[in-house]
C-alpha cells in the first residue's frame, strides 16, 4: 500500500543541516509571532518555538496533529488542526513552513492575500521554476504571474531528496519570499480563471472586460503580471468573457 503521506505530498525533514539553514534564513526575533502550515513530526516547529514569542502551526492530519500535541510542550505554541487556507486573515510576522507539496499553490495564494514581513518556505523545485517563469515561456502560469506581482522571490538552497523521509521523487528549495503587493482572493480567483483562456489575444479579453487596451497580439499568457492583475481586477465574470 502507499504510503499516505507520500500521497499526500507529505514528507518529513530529517536533515539537521537543512534545518540550520531554513532557521538561519528565518532571522526570527524573539518579539514575532511565526505562522507554520504542516506541523508534522513538529522538527521545525519546535525550533520556531524556541526563537520566537508565539507560534501558531497548522496541521490537518488528526493523526499528526495528535502527535504533535504530546510532543511539543511550548508554551508559546499554538496548534491547529485546520486547513489555514480556507480560514480567515491571520497576524503573524514571518511564515516558516517545509510545505506539503500538494498546498505548495494554496500557500502562495494564501500569502498575496496576507500582510507580513517575510517567508521561507519549501517547495518542490519544479514549483519553485513555475514562481520564477518568465511570460510567453512553458512554464508561466497564474501562480507565476501571482507571485512576480506580490513578491520578490530568492532561491536559498536546493534541498536533495535525502534530506526527507518518506523520500520524494523530486527535488526540493528553500525559498525567502518578500511581500511587495498583496490582492484579494476573487482577484487571484480571476487570475486563474483567465489564465483557462491563455490562447485568447489579450486585448480581446480585455476589451470584454473593460479595459480600453492595445496588447497588440499578445495573448494572455504573453502578458507581464502588472497588465494581467489589471484585468483581474476589473473583471467581475470572466467565464463570462
Amino acid at each position: 500500500m502507499p504510503d499516505k503521506r507520500r500521497i499526500l505530498g507529505q514528507h518529513m525533514l530529517v536533515d539537521r543541516r537543512v534545518l540550520a539553514r531554513i532557521i538561519e534564513a528565518a532571522n526570527i526575533s524573539k518579539n514575532e509571532t511565526l505562522c507554520e502550515v504542516g506541523t508534522g513530526e513538529g522538527v521545525l516547529t519546535a525550533e520556531l518555538c524556541r526563537r520566537a514569542h508565539r507560534v501558531i502551526s497548522f496541521e490537518v492530519d488528526k493523526g499528526l496533529f495528535r502527535q504533535a500535541q504530546e510532543r511539543l510542550k511550548f508554551e508559546n505554541l499554538e496548534l491547529v488542526n485546520a486547513d489555514l487556507f480556507k480560514g480567515a486573515n491571520l497576524h503573524f510576522d514571518a511564515f516558516v513552513s517545509n510545505l506539503p507539496y500538494s498546498r505548495s499553490r494554496d500557500a502562495l495564494e494564501w500569502l498575496a492575500t496576507q500582510k507580513f514581513d517575510r517567508a521561507i518556505v519549501m517547495v518542490q523545485e519544479e514549483f519553485a521554476d513555475k514562481l520564477a517563469a518568465a511570460p510567453g515561456s512553458k512554464n508561466y502560469r497564474a501562480i507565476s504571474a501571482l507571485s512576480s506581482y506580490c513578491f520578490k522571490i530568492e532561491k536559498l538552497l536546493k534541498v536533495g531528496r535525502q534530506s526527507f523521509e518518506p523520500q520524494p521523487l523530486v527535488e526540493s528549495a528553500v525559498l525567502r519570499i518578500m511581500p511587495i503587493n498583496t490582492v484579494t482572493k476573487e482577484t487571484a480567483k480571476s487570475l486563474n480563471l483567465l489564465f483557462s483562456k491563455r490562447n485568447k489575444k489579450a486585448s480581446t479579453v480585455a476589451a470584454k472586460a473593460g479595459i480600453k487596451a492595445d496588447f497588440g497580439g499578445n495573448k494572455i499568457d504573453q502578458l507581464a503580471a502588472d497588465d494581467l492583475m489589471e484585468i483581474a481586477e476589473s473583471v467581475q465574470n470572466v467565464r463570462s468573457i
